[in-house]
């Protein structure tokens, strides 16, 4: 592979990992086309890193989005289908401040229905842009949104049942800033594009005619979607040239089911410092940041030194399903090249102030349980795939919905022969009924139903809820709307100084449990209720959410 100078590494000596992978698919098999390694990318191949335009609302408070139809070129091929928000891929970055209120139209130019959630804002269920809020194809909608909430990387994406998975797939995705006065007082960086960079990470896989591929089989709702190329910004491994000096990256996992773990190449030290809902206290150095679907974490990192260095996300060992190559080892996305002029931006030793948890907490008054129906039986597949395979060794003790996962010994990477079987599962694996899909995992002992009435919380109140797997030990980001909420415990433990922020969604595993203090600031009716769901896009458009009003 040429890293960022052209010299040829192999970062899979840099970032041997220590710990066994779970296995389950891999690279393209008749249907689909064979993704090429990233390290046979030649320099004058690679593209630029796309910057998604600014967009803010006009003199009289205006914002009009398009939801269009168009086409990109990823592969030999041919043209890919796509959707976008005013273009043909991805969407601009909606750009307000705290106080604002804006007035979006939203143009839905598409023949199906569709629906636009403003994903981490806190608003009416009115204006969530949740399933319930559809637009119907050649329709519009109109959603008035007044921003309270401090500075934060938000996004928007559609939220149609049961197709939300596909749309967001084909491209209908974008990033929603708010800015206040308490962040722009701080001197971090803000030069869009320079010093301050945007980066949505999205696996994708493209069937044999150029096409994306998604198909809701046994697979889909066990794993969720399973990717053979990484894309940035819609780009696969590009290069940025950025200012030289503390740069600010805006990561949001924009993945269908995909995890990350963030790290950059070079060893530098990373430090987070806003999550979800905004600026933390104070930054919190690391190495590496873990990234779930439809999280967002800002990190800013020293580039002083005007050295280029790559962004590499780490093989990923608690999900099963997403160590298939290229995700089996160390694989760089970004080039960051500080060849522009030294940034103004800085690294300030304090954040933001967040309030103080309570000492005495309130009482738990909502569980939601989440459990995949189907999980035994997708597994047994998994399993069934990799038996009898050179190299497959087990995890003692370890299960998963009462099957034993699959792990392999690494670096020696997996056997093509299980990697072509699990790639047969994902490509070929029967297509589920409506039906069937729509029945496969549920919360609290029910399938996600539009029609049925969900529970109602009080307005205002500080609360305490909680969400756990019970048996099912699959990873779930969970995912709430209309609010931010501040995590108690993941498991038994005080969460992590990079999660003690405002967040939206929490990450649960392996059977796990996390705790959270939630205030609902806004109403939310019975026509227009919030959502609560797994973020694994494939579990939501297969049951594993539930709705609930606030008064």
């Amino acid at each position: 592979m040429l890293d960022s100078r052209n010299r040829r590494v192999d970062y899979w000596i840099m970032y041997t990992p220590s710990r066994r992978h779970f296995l389950a698919g891999g690279s393209a098999l008749a249907g689909c086309l064979a993704m090429p390694r990233l390290r046979s990318l030649r320099a004058e191949e690679r593209a630029a890193l796309p910057v998604p335009p600014e967009l803010r609302a006009d003199a009289t408070g205006a914002v009009r989005l398009s939801i269009d139809q168009g086409s990109r070129t990823w592969v030999a091929a041919g043209p890919t289908p796509t959707f976008g928000f005013n273009g043909d891929y991805l969407g601009p970055a909606i750009r307000t401040r705290r106080g604002e209120r804006i007035d979006v139209t939203v143009d839905n130019t598409l023949e199906e229905t569709a629906t636009v959630h403003w994903h981490g804002l806190i608003i009416p269920g009115e204006a969530d842009g949740g399933p319930h809020n559809r637009i119907a194809g050649k329709a519009s909608w109109h959603a008035r949104l007044e921003i309270d909430q401090p500075a934060a990387t938000c996004w928007y994406h559609p939220h149609n049942y049961p197709s939300t998975a596909e749309q967001v797939l084909k491209g209908l995705a974008g990033l929603f800033i708010i800015e206040d006065e308490e962040s722009a007082g701080l001197g971090l960086p803000q030069t869009w594009g320079v010093d301050d960079i945007p980066l949505i990470l999205q696996d994708r896989r493209f069937n044999a005619d150029g096409s994306f591929f998604h198909r809701f089989n046994m697979i889909a709702i066990t794993t969720g979607y399973i990717g053979d190329r990484l894309l940035v910004n819609g780009v696969e491994y590009p290069y940025a040239v950025v200012a030289s000096g503390w740069l600010r990256l805006r990561l949001l996992n924009g993945s269908n089911a995909r995890s990350y773990r963030v790290a950059a190449a070079d060893g530098r030290d990373l430090f987070v410092i806003a999550g979800d809902g905004g600026l933390l206290e104070a930054p919190v150095r690391v190495k590496e940041v873990a990234l779930s679907s439809g999280e967002r974490f800002e990190v800013l990192v020293d580039a002083r030194d005007g050295l280029p260095f790559d962004l590499v996300t780490l093989p990923v060992t608690d999900q099963v399903g997403m160590n298939l190559p290229p995700f089996d080892q160390p694989l760089p996305f970004v080039t960051l090249r500080p060849l522009g002029a030294a940034g103004t931006g800085r690294l300030p030793d304090r954040l933001a102030a967040l309030p103080a948890l309570p000492a005495a907490l309130p009482p738990l008054t909502q569980e939601f349980v989440l459990k995949m129906r189907r999980d035994a039986e997708g597994m047994a597949l998994l399993k069934q795939a990799g038996l009898g395979m050179g190299g497959m060794k087990m995890e003692d003790g370890a299960t998963m919905g009462g099957i034993t996962p699959m792990s392999m010994s690494m670096p020696m990477g997996p056997d093509p022969a299980v990697v072509e079987r699990m790639t047969q599962l994902i490509v070929e694996g029967p297509v589920l009924t409506l039906g069937d899909q729509l029945s496969a995992n549920e919360i609290n002992g029910a399938a996600f139903d539009m029609t049925v009435k969900g529970f109602q919380a009080p307005r205002g109140e500080l609360l305490r809820w909680a969400v756990s797997e019970g048996t099912d030990n699959m990873l779930h980001p969970f995912h709430m709307h209309g609010c931010q909420f501040r995590i108690i415990s993941i498991g038994d433990k005080p969460p992590p100084a990079h999660l003690a922020g405002w967040k939206d969604t929490a990450v649960i595993n392996s059977g796990g449990r996390a705790e959270f203090l939630v205030r609902f600031e806004r109403t939310a009716s019975e026509r227009y209720p919030y959502m609560a769901h797994c973020h694994i896009l494939e579990h939501e458009d297969s049951g594993m959410m539930t709705q609930f009003s606030v008064a």
